[in-house]
């Protein structure tokens, strides 16, 4: 879910996944774990984004653009 708007922040900050994992402690697996997962009440998930200085942030809008339901 998060995954991709992750590794873009890493990118543009010139960091490697290993970088962010190694100076957290945890392991390749959980890092990789969490950034994939919907549970945003991860804790994992919460110590990266912590980590980068990101939230997150939702925005809903209409499929068909009409508003009505």
């Amino acid at each position: 879910m998060l995954e991709k708007d992750i590794k873009i922040e890493l990118i543009k900050r010139d960091l490697k996944p290993s970088d962010v994992y190694k100076a957290l402690g945890i392991g390749r697996a959980h890092f990789y774990q969490a950034i994939r997962s919907s549970n945003l009440n991860n804790k994992t998930l919460k110590k990266i984004l912590d980590y980068l200085d990101l939230k997150i942030s939702v925005t809903l809008e209409p499929k068909n653009g009409s508003g009505n339901i």
